[in-house]
C-alpha cells in the first residue's frame, strides 16, 4: 500500500493571533478534514521553522484520494473553511511524500 504524506504551512497574516488561528484549525479546520473520505491521520504542529503560524500534517490513503477529497471538500462542501482560513493566514503547500511500505 502507498500512502501519502501532505504538509502544509500556514503563516499567520498581520495582525491576527496565534491563538485564534490555532482555536480555528482545531475547531474547524482539522475536523472537516478527519472527516473527509481518504483521510487517515491530521495532526497540528507548531511553528515551522522561524514563521508565525503551524503546520499541518496530513497522511491519506494516496495521493489520487488526497486530490479528489480535498478538492471537494475545500471548493465544494466547505468553501467558507477556506475563506475563513485565507483571513487569519496565508497557506503554502510545503511537499508531499509518499510513504512505501516494505
Amino acid at each position: 500500500m502507498v500512502r501519502s504524506r501532505i504538509f502544509y504551512i500556514f503563516t499567520l497574516r498581520a495582525k491576527k493571533k496565534k491563538k485564534d488561528l490555532q482555536k480555528f484549525l482545531e475547531t474547524q479546520w482539522l475536523p472537516a478534514l478527519r472527516n473527509a473520505p481518504g483521510c487517515l491521520e491530521v495532526e497540528l504542529l507548531d511553528t515551522y521553522q522561524d514563521r508565525a503560524g503551524y503546520c499541518v500534517s496530513e497522511l491519506w490513503e494516496n495521493r489520487e484520494i488526497h486530490l479528489r477529497s480535498t478538492a471537494k471538500l475545500w471548493r465544494e462542501t466547505h468553501t467558507s473553511l477556506m475563506k475563513k482560513a485565507g483571513e487569519y493566514a496565508t497557506i503554502e503547500f510545503l511537499w508531499n511524500c509518499v510513504i512505501l511500505d516494505v
